[in-house]
């Protein structure tokens, strides 16, 4: 007899605990993320010149700004569908608006390390249906996995110029691949989790461990892996493309070179703010971003200047359309979510968890969970 309890499916009638929101922790945690943006900024403005710096933002077209967001909102919507046709692949899938709302509150954890704040997506995705947390943690996951992959793959326009920083590309590439190839291994893996169920602390996680670990498998099997990866490709592009808006902006002129070397830049920037593990990259990304611009013979003053409106139009945008978010549509979603929030059946195969046979394992989704 299989324990539903354990499967995250509860006695028929029974519901959901109602959790509060987010609270102080994470809060006090953000906010401290800010004052070190601020830090960053300052130090910046400092490191530029500030009177140079504000000669070359009086010249800027701003008239571009529309650009510039609207290529940065490209990488956001484009970033969006993904996350929308994972759930959907994993069977937690939302409607279109309540989908949206979750993914656009998910930019404002940005701010946290290693961008692990992300991962409240799930607990609002649980929320609004039920859905075992085990089954979309690995979307989150799989979102940065893919977002890396395609972002090592665009270093490559540049990184033969810049051959230090080989060693964190290869790390990185490295450390990315042993994650795809673990969740390729389907029948070894589990054959592990099963024998580390022995253990008597385990054997209470396994059904959740079972839960992650298929949900991994379905999302990076290769064809779903490679269009994740192309839409990494293009999404992020777009961003690159901005940068190179802006350093048109500061009087670089616009070829295809600067295109390339741009959309390098911001790629490699992004990378080292990541492995940094700092709340946004702080610090990493943008010494990373000024650096490389400097090595590539900018003034001082245009490198910092380029950095301070590259990382408003992406990071900080971003940020403040996740609070946003949090402000307006994210308690909407949370008392709506408190009168329909119920378990709902994991979407795994009947096999990995004691034959159960569910509908979503024969690609039926329950659509009264909608979102």
């Amino acid at each position: 007899m299989v324990n539903k309890e354990k499967l995250g499916v509860l006695p028929e009638g029974e519901s959901v605990a109602t959790p509060e929101l987010p609270g102080p922790v994470l809060s006090r945690r953000i906010g401290l993320s800010l004052l070190l943006g601020v830090a960053v900024l300052a130090t910046l403005m400092v490191f530029g010149d500030l009177h140079a710096m504000a000669r070359h933002l009086r010249g800027f077209p701003w008239g571009w700004l529309p650009a510039i967001l609207g290529l940065t909102l490209l990488n956001y919507s484009l970033r969006f569908l993904k996350w929308h046709l994972y759930l959907r692949w994993v069977g937690a899938d939302l409607s279109w608006p309540a989908s949206a709302a979750v993914f656009i509150a998910g930019l404002a954890m940005v701010l946290t390390p290693g961008k692990l704040g992300e991962t409240v997506k799930s607990f609002l995705v649980w929320r609004l249906r039920g859905t075992p947390i085990s089954l979309t943690l690995p979307v989150v996951f799989a979102e940065r996995l893919t977002d890396g992959l395609a972002m090592v793959l665009l270093t490559g326009l540049g990184i033969s110029a810049y051959p230090l920083g080989l060693p964190m590309l290869g790390g990185i590439l490295f450390s990315l691949s042993i994650l795809v190839l673990a969740a390729w291994l389907q029948p070894q893996a589990e054959s592990v989790l099963h024998r580390l169920a022995g253990w008597p602390v385990l054997s209470r996680l396994l059904p959740s461990l079972l839960r992650f670990y298929e949900s991994a498998h379905r999302l990076v099997r290769p064809p779903n892996l490679l269009f994740a990866i192309g839409l990494g490709l293009i999404s992020w592009g777009a961003e690159g493309l901005a940068f190179a808006l802006i350093l048109h902006g500061l009087g670089i002129p616009m070829d295809l070179s600067l295109v390339r070397r741009a959309i390098f830049t911001l790629a490699f920037a992004t990378l080292a703010g990541a492995v940094s593990f700092l709340p946004g990259g702080l610090v990493a990304a943008e010494a990373s971003l000024a650096g490389l611009l400097l090595v590539q013979g900018l003034p001082r003053e245009i490198a910092a200047t380029a950095t301070v409106l590259i990382r408003l139009a992406t990071l900080w945008f971003g940020v403040a359309l996740g609070a946003l978010a949090w402000a307006w549509l994210v308690p909407g979603l949370w008392r709506t979510g408190g009168a329909r929030a119920r378990p709902t059946r994991p979407n795994l195969p009947g096999r990995a968890i004691g034959g159960v046979d569910h509908p979503q394992d024969r690609g039926e989704v329950d659509d009264r969970a909608g979102g």
